[in-house]
């Protein structure tokens, strides 16, 4: 009874009134590593610089988002710039850590029909 309910990587195709199990295909993130997108002639590469600001960095009084900007606390607690490296391959855009990153940061962004104004 416990195989039945804990069926997560398995396709069922019925055909001809009978049952065919089917098991997906697993997914290998290697081939989403930064060098490997590189060496598969990408659009565009390079990198960019994100703004990293703290959720409570924008509820806070002006004259306290001062103190924390300068060197009076911890620098997690006020804005960073964070470098990140972004390949465009394929109508997406995949962003990286750096340029030999083993895995994107987070879902790659559709660029085909995306608007950016």
């Amino acid at each position: 009874m416990s195989s039945e309910i804990r069926r997560r990587n398995i396709n069922i195709s019925r055909d001809n009134g009978g049952e065919h199990i089917v098991p997906m295909v697993t997914y290998d993130e290697s081939h989403l590593s930064a060098p490997a997108l590189l060496s598969a002639s990408p659009i565009h590469a390079g990198p960019a610089m994100k703004l990293h600001v703290p959720v409570f960095y924008s509820f806070l009084p002006s004259p306290i988002q001062w103190m924390l900007s300068m060197s009076w606390c911890p620098t997690s607690w006020s804005p960073q710039w964070k470098r990140r490296y972004l390949i465009s391959l394929g109508g997406y855009l995949y962003r990286f850590r750096d340029k030999n990153g083993p895995t994107p940061k987070g879902a790659p962004v559709t660029i085909d029909n995306s608007c950016f104004c």
